[in-house]
């Protein structure tokens, strides 16, 4: 088999929800060159106060006639801080109910939300000042990487790949295709508010994509098989 055959059927695989060999055969170097990126985007932000591409994009984001894809932008910066804590918590425990397999993939995607805090106290970047850019909702906290773009990440990603095995395959696309909506839209929305520059949603996403592709590549084949019943069983069990 060609490696475009591959690479197509490693992507079959990962959309449908059941990595095999194919896939895994794929995703460890994908979790590698993600690393590596997100590496460098961290050296470069580590070693420089603005990236050349910052100021630009934030301002031609801020300038944008978004119409009422703003009300979209407020809602997803509203869940920030405990908010974020508590949406993650809730996503995690309502999927683990509902599948176990599903739910674990859900907790250890999280793990990247967690990994998101370390490097920010280390990396100590502030956030963008109000002399370069409009800041229409102050957030406290450090900057790099944000926080949004890495928990819409995971879990937009763990979403879409928890609930492929259970959608038939003519949906799978709307399913990843909204996924992929919903981080485009939380990332564009913290340069919108002047929360984050460029480069630290870039790193967020890195991050976010990077961990979920190493969560669906190897803590993924020791999990629990898929069983729609378990939660059911495990209440009759106990009655």
């Amino acid at each position: 088999m060609s490696r475009p055959a591959q690479a197509g059927k490693a992507a079959e695989e990962v959309l449908a929800g059941d990595p095999r060999a194919s896939a895994r055969a794929w995703l460890w170097p994908l979790v590698v060159v993600v690393a590596t990126f997100f590496a460098m985007d961290t050296y470069l932000v580590a070693t420089q106060p603005l990236l050349p591409f910052d100021v630009p994009v934030a301002t031609f984001v801020q300038s944008f006639p978004w119409g009422p894809v703003t009300y979209v932008f407020d809602l997803i910066n509203y869940t920030a801080g405990y908010v974020q804590v508590a949406v993650g918590i809730a996503a995690v425990a309502i999927v683990f109910m509902w599948e176990r397999r599903a739910g674990y993939l859900m907790a250890i995607g999280s793990i990247s939300s967690l990994l998101d805090n370390g490097i920010k106290l280390l990396m100590a970047r502030q956030r963008p000042s109000a002399d370069l850019v409009h800041i229409l909702t102050p957030a406290p906290g450090y900057s790099y990487p944000s926080g949004h773009a890495v928990f819409f990440t995971w879990l937009s990603f763990m979403l879409a790949f928890s609930l492929a095995p259970h959608v038939t395959p003519r949906y799978r696309s709307i399913l990843w295709v909204g996924a992929a909506i919903v981080i485009v839209l939380a990332c564009l929305a913290r340069v919108w508010a002047g929360d984050h520059w460029p480069s630290d949603v870039l790193g967020g996403l890195l991050l976010g994509l990077g961990w979920s592709a190493f969560v669906v590549w190897l803590p993924e084949r020791w999990l629990p098989a898929p069983t729609l019943n378990w939660f059911r069983g495990r209440r009759r069990r106990a009655t």
